[in-house]
């Protein structure tokens, strides 16, 4: 009975297509069940179903709708992408520039390293931190659509 229902949807191989040839013609209570399998596919090709014209507008607005969600989501991707290195260049250089400025304010003040160094890679980190901050203060909700998206909102309410 399995390989009845596997080979009308998905297919068997031919060893077991002849195999199952030879128990359909010895066993009669499966050749009853492929009889019944095969009339109830016959009924079912028989029967024209037509989608209403709602149901095809809106599957097809929610299709579109899906579409551009997912373009959205790869622009995000790549943007995210652009920004992560962009940070590490960014990063990188502007260590090296405070790792060159705390050594020039050492050399020039005649202050301790052991205070002129966390002072600076704290100062570094505050955009991170302050941002950080801002993250977890407001909900979610606020950073979510796209730009374009809340530009055409704002839009059309003065437009109203």
């Amino acid at each position: 009975m399995d390989l009845l229902t596997r080979r009308e949807v998905e297919g068997v191989s031919d060893a077991d297509a002849r195999w199952l040839e030879s128990h359909l013609a010895a066993c009669e209570e499966c050749a009853s069940y492929e009889l019944a399998l095969s009339g109830a596919e016959r009924a079912m090709r028989s029967f024209t179903v037509m989608a209403s014209a709602s149901l095809v507008e809106s599957t097809r607005a929610r299709v579109h709708a899906r579409a551009a969600q997912l373009r959205e989501r790869e622009s995000r991707r790549f943007l995210i992408a652009i920004s992560f290195a962009m940070g590490v260049v960014f990063s990188t250089l502007s260590a090296w520039m405070w790792w060159k400025v705390g050594g020039w304010m050492v050399e020039r003040f005649s202050l301790p390293s052991l205070i002129v160094e966390p002072g600076l890679v704290i100062f570094w980190l505050l955009p991170a931190i302050f941002l950080g901050i801002l993250l977890v203060a407001f909900p979610d909700s606020k950073f979510e659509g796209s730009v374009m998206q809340l530009f055409i909102k704002d839009r059309q309410r003065g437009i109203q």
